[in-house]
Order: C-alpha cells, then sequence, then structure tokens
C-alpha cells in the first residue's frame, strides 16, 4: 500500500468520526440555515438604515425603510422558530463560527488528499466566506455618501437578495425540519419582492 491510498484510508476514517450521527448532522443542518437567515435579516436591516441617512433619492430612503420593517418582521418570525426549538440566536452565532472554522480547516486537509465530497467539500468554508463578504459590503457603505452610495447600496441588495433566494430554494427541499422549510416558504414571497424592488431601483441610480 503506497503513501496516498495510507492517507485516503485515513482521512476517511477521520470523516466518519468527524461527522456526526444523522439525526446530530440533520440539527446541525438546521441550525446552519437558522443562522443564515438570522445574519441576512441583521444585515438587510443596517444596510436599510444607512439608507435612511446615507442616500439622497427619496426611492431609496423608501426602499431602505421598507428593507428594515420587513426584515425585522422576519427576524421576529426566525426568534419565535428559535425559541420553540430552544435555539439560542446569539450562542448559535458564536457556536456555528467556531464550529465552521474547525470545519474549513478539515475541509482543507481532507481536500489535499481528495477526500471531501459533496456538501461538506464546500458549504463551512462558503458560509465563512460569505460573513466576511457581508461585513465587509456594510463597511464600505458606511463610507459613501448620496448617489455613491446609492449605487452600491442597490447593488449590493440585488446581489444579496438573489443570493439568500438560491441559499433558502436550494435548502427547502432538502431533509430539513418541517417547521423551518414553513418558515423558509413563508419568507421566501417578501425576499423575492426586495429582489425585484432593488431591480428596479439599479436602472434609476446607475443614471444619477
Amino acid at each position: 500500500m503506497n503513501w496516498k491510498q495510507r492517507a485516503l484510508e485515513a482521512a476517511a476514517g477521520v470523516i466518519l468520526i468527524a461527522l456526526p450521527a444523522y439525526p446530530q448532522a440533520r440539527e446541525y443542518r438546521n441550525e446552519r440555515i437558522v443562522s443564515l437567515i438570522h445574519q441576512a435579516n441583521l444585515q438587510e436591516i443596517e444596510a436599510g438604515k444607512l439608507a435612511q441617512t446615507k442616500s439622497n433619492s427619496q426611492s431609496v430612503k423608501d426602499f431602505g425603510a421598507q428593507m428594515v420593517t420587513d426584515h425585522q418582521k422576519a427576524d421576529d418570525q426566525v426568534r419565535s422558530y428559535a425559541q420553540k426549538h430552544n435555539i439560542d440566536l446569539d450562542t448559535l452565532v458564536q457556536r456555528l463560527a467556531k464550529r465552521r472554522e474547525d470545519r474549513v480547516e478539515f475541509d482543507r486537509q481532507a481536500r489535499s488528499v481528495g477526500s471531501a465530497t459533496g456538501e461538506w467539500a464546500f458549504t463551512s468554508e462558503q458560509l465563512v466566506r460569505s460573513k466576511r463578504d457581508d461585513d465587509q459590503t456594510l463597511e464600505r457603505l458606511r463610507t459613501l455618501q448620496g448617489a455613491a452610495f446609492d449605487r452600491e447600496f442597490v447593488s449590493a441588495m440585488v446581489d444579496g437578495h438573489q443570493k439568500v433566494i438560491d441559499r433558502l430554494t436550494s435548502v427547502r427541499d432538502r431533509s430539513i425540519d418541517p417547521d423551518l422549510r414553513s418558515l423558509i416558504v413563508d419568507l421566501l414571497p417578501t425576499i423575492k419582492h426586495h429582489l425585484e424592488m432593488a431591480q428596479a431601483l439599479q436602472e434609476a441610480v446607475s443614471k444619477a
């Protein structure tokens, strides 16, 4: 047996040990989805508040106000789900952040010997990158004003809402908690409406 075969077997053994049993794996997936929706709500609320103070366009200000109202309502629904399922959102965010960091390192090591596949091969690193990108977007928006803010804000809203729609649509039909699936079904129409509003604003602000 050569070194590569031994490495593959070792990595496969580590994966079997590291992956939780099916119920725990499904619970972890549910928690990641809840965290994704919660973080998206917080991001859009903060961006909406910035729009109301930094934009010179009434249309952009109105869109920002709508974002704050709708995403606060959405996050109330998320918090209601979390309470029903004994999930502490603040603790969850911190715990998943640490678990994602550990998972990213494990995925990188596993991929180096060709062992990571499917969901486990990319989602952890993807989530870490997404959170970092969201934080950077807000920081960039805080430095802008007027027409420059409008262009960056609307572009970020188109991109951000499309990504959330894609992710929630993708996980909606997976093996997840039925209550969580119902929450996603309830929230998707509002998120899609926000995307349509942002797309309608994009042409107008690009000419300003």
